[in-house]
């Protein structure tokens, strides 16, 4: 199943970031090795960035800034409130760095693979994870960072 949040700004995206999967104290998926997190997607490959996703590099593109060269790739937006066409307060969104989209394997597949320690359904389940991804960038999602 997937599960797509509200758009996330930087801080908030960073913040999860840190607490899921960059503190080993923190998170049980640090803690038992079960948590995954990997590049995917055309950019990635054209930026090289492969393997488990880093701190640094993770941070730089929240912000909108290539992963190497710290170029500005996206234009910031700050939330502003002001009187729309009708007179009533509106308040415009700041500039969004994501979202966070889980794919969770079925009970009965998660019990096959951590219980059962099945190594190969766990292997099953990332690969249909990547093709999924691959099916999203195919889209047009290639284009959003």
């Amino acid at each position: 199943m997937l599960t797509i949040s509200k758009p996330l700004s930087a801080s908030q995206v960073r913040a999860y970031y840190q607490r899921e999967f960059a503190s080993e104290r923190q998170n049980y998926w640090s803690r038992d090795q079960q948590g995954h997190s990997e590049w995917q997607g055309k950019l990635a490959e054209q930026w090289g960035l492969e393997g488990a996703v880093g701190n640094e590099h993770f941070a730089r593109l929240t912000e909108g800034q290539h992963p190497h060269t710290e170029a500005q790739l996206v234009r910031h937006q700050v939330s502003k409130t002001y009187e729309g066409k009708f007179g009533k307060e509106v308040t415009s969104v700041e500039h969004r760095a994501g979202w966070d989209a889980t794919f969770s394997a079925p009970k009965s597949v998660s019990l096959t693979a951590l219980v059962g320690g099945d190594e190969r359904v766990r292997e099953a389940h990332r690969e249909s994870v990547r093709v999924a991804l691959s099916e999203l960038h195919g889209s047009g999602m290639e284009h959003s960072l």
